[in-house]
């Protein structure tokens, strides 16, 4: 499933996704399929820590929720 499609699904939750495809040029996740949702991060970082492949952690909507913030 597309990304975007996935983070449209699960409206101001975090999201655990395994990749699927990767644009490699950009080192963007292109397509993948969900392995946990929650709105709450610590139950996302706690699923995680048991996944060996490469997977996404991300907040579904652009805002994150009061007292997150991002850094690239």
């Amino acid at each position: 499933m597309n990304i975007e499609a996935i983070r449209k699904k699960y409206k101001k939750e975090w999201l655990l996704i395994a990749i699927d495809k990767m644009d490699k040029k950009r080192t963007v996740p292109l397509f993948g399929h969900i392995l946990a949702h929650s709105p709450r991060r610590y139950e996302i970082d706690q699923r995680s820590m048991n996944y060996a492949k490469p997977a996404l952690v991300v907040y579904s909507d652009d805002k994150f929720p009061k007292g997150y913030a991002a850094a690239f």
